[in-house]
């Protein structure tokens, strides 16, 4: 295998090849139909076009019949759609070379190699020509993420987990304990009965308070619990400034208050070189202007931090979903169920690609508040502002609660409204310290 990877099997010999696999495994034809089909013959990704016009009408056939025309069928088609006669030959006489070709000649797998690098070749070139306009008008950002997509090609092998197969669903059950979960550090939230362990890669972990309840404290608590533990930690703010935020998160680490900092810069510098000396984490502040950024902007930075700083997150967290789009520029915000839905699946799916835990917020809204200005003693996803969409995606789902006499004695409670992976209905009674903004649990 190791000396096919280092072979490059040229276009002329691989066209043909691409072709006579297509017409002989469903699977990979259904695998490179989506990269390689195009509505139009006058664009062409193979380098003999004549090929091109083979393969779409293979597609076109799959699409209206699902299954594959036989030689005759296709020959026929080419026929009657191509009028100029000296074209309407060499085609021919390809289709007969394909069907005729033996698949067994060369390794479906080697083939199968090949394609994905020709189909990133194709896609590349496709993205630089696309981003000439870009350069013109310095759009950069966009060009390192259209890059990015154009290389992530691949051709899912998996064939799933059959439960007949009791070794390997053994093992792969104890492998649960080896996950690499990321402890929010408060023991009881940690515990067997709620995260069992700590946050986990691929999941989308959702807090919800009413306005002011301190949604943006407690993900900035958990991503300096992170931070302290050597964890990478990437933080979108929507709606709160980065130098709010950082003097949020300097003044949790070193205990002093804002004025404290300002006032004593010596002391500030110190105070936090002695943190920065007893971890190798760190956290990345963005901040992007509310309801314009979706998660293709996220995944774009996140591409230019690997491209220009080798920086990885370990877990991210977006402040909050009500004020991101969505990808999708057709759903409108006005249908809030569908829109704010596909918001939380986007952010889940991006958990997913980038195998980190994702954390967010959601608003709560008036019904949850009492009188006084605090919350209702408990407040549960059917206080959910604006979309019921984001409890019914979210992997975990918890309320911040606080009474107006509550926030009087710096008390806190976290309701567990939603736990895929345990039971719900846990309470975890918390202190918070509003000089530092710093919870610890009761």
């Amino acid at each position: 295998m190791s000396n096919k990877e280092n072979l490059k099997l040229p276009n002329e010999l691989l066209e043909p090849a691409i072709l006579t696999h297509s017409l002989n495994d469903v699977s990979f034809f259904l695998k490179i139909k989506p990269y390689l089909f195009t509505k139009t013959d006058k664009k062409s990704y193979f380098t003999d076009a004549k090929y091109q016009r083979i393969f779409n009408g293979v597609c076109k056939w799959y699409d209206k019949f699902q299954n594959f025309p036989k030689e005759k069928e296709l020959l026929i088609i080419i026929d009657k759609t191509e009028k100029d006669e000296a074209v309407k030959i060499l085609v021919k006489s390809l289709i007969r070379e394909v069907y005729q070709g033996d698949p067994t000649e060369i390794d479906i797998r080697f083939v199968e190699q090949e394609t994905i690098k020709f189909i990133q070749e194709n896609r590349v070139y496709e993205a630089i020509l696309l981003s000439q306009v870009d350069i013109e008008s310095g759009n950069y950002g966009v060009i390192s993420q259209r890059m990015a997509d154009a290389v992530s090609v691949n051709f899912d092998k998996d064939l799933g987990t059959s439960i007949r197969d009791i070794e390997h669903g053994v093992k792969e059950i104890n492998s649960l304990d080896d996950e690499d979960v990321i402890p929010s550090d408060f023991p009881t939230l940690d515990g067997d009965l709620v995260l069992d362990g700590g946050w986990r890669n691929k999941e989308i972990y959702v807090f919800a308070a009413i306005p002011g309840l301190g949604k943006t404290a407690l993900l900035g608590n958990i991503a300096i619990n992170a931070f302290l533990q050597g964890k990478k930690v990437l933080v979108y703010t929507f709606e709160t400034s980065n130098k709010r935020l950082l003097t949020r998160y300097y003044s949790n680490l070193i205990e002093m208050s804002k004025k404290e900092i300002i006032s004593d810069n010596k002391k500030t510098k110190s105070e936090l070189e002695s943190v920065m000396g007893m971890t190798t984490g760190d956290i990345i502040l963005k901040e992007y202007p509310a309801n314009t950024t979706s998660t293709n902007d996220i995944k774009g930075h996140i591409n230019d931090l690997w491209m220009y700083k080798k920086w990885k997150p370990d877990l991210i967290v977006t402040d909050y979903l009500l004020l991101q789009a969505t990808n999708d520029k057709s759903i409108s915000s006005e249908n809030s169920y569908k829109y704010y839905k596909t918001v939380t699946e986007e952010a889940r799916n991006l958990a997913k690609e980038l195998n980190v835990p994702l954390i967010t917020a959601t608003q709560i809204n008036r019904s949850g508040q009492d009188e006084r200005g605090g919350s209702k003693a408990i407040t549960t996803s059917k206080d959910i502002s604006e979309s019921r969409g984001i409890y019914d995606t979210a992997d975990f789902f918890a309320t911040i609660n606080q009474t107006a006499k509550d926030r009087e004695l710096g008390k806190i409670m976290i309701y567990i409204d939603k736990n895929r992976n345990s039971d719900k209905g846990a309470k975890i009674k918390m202190n918070i310290d509003y000089a530092h903004m710093r919870f610890s649990e009761v």
